[in-house]
């Protein structure tokens, strides 16, 4: 298997662990209940190939992955003054993901 490949099987699954999770999470409002959810978990299961997809997704719309990312990276980023501010937390996250080298700006 060539590293595209791999890259191109990861970005598939993620798709549709992202697509199964919207679908479910839709009508939630609680945030402990979304990220129980199986796909969300399977996302987290994916490990760190998946923190770059989390942050291009957090990139063109901003949701709750940051559970996702604190489990896999064991960072957080995210100041006290913006919990709960969804933006503002992805623009954090998405800082943290340029400064480390994991997507560009």
């Amino acid at each position: 298997m060539t590293t595209t490949s791999i890259r191109e099987e990861a970005l598939d699954r993620f798709r549709r662990f992202r697509d199964q999770w919207k679908t479910e999470s839709e009508f939630m409002s609680n945030t402990a209940q979304m990220v129980l959810l199986k796909s969300y978990q399977n996302i987290i299961g994916m490990g760190y190939a998946a923190v770059p997809l989390i942050l291009e997704e957090l990139r063109r719309e901003p949701d709750h992955w940051f559970w996702a990312l604190e489990a896999i990276t064991l960072e957080n980023p995210v100041g006290r003054e913006m919990a709960g501010k969804v933006e503002q937390m992805a623009n954090a996250w998405i800082e943290w993901g340029i400064a480390q080298g994991i997507i560009t700006t």
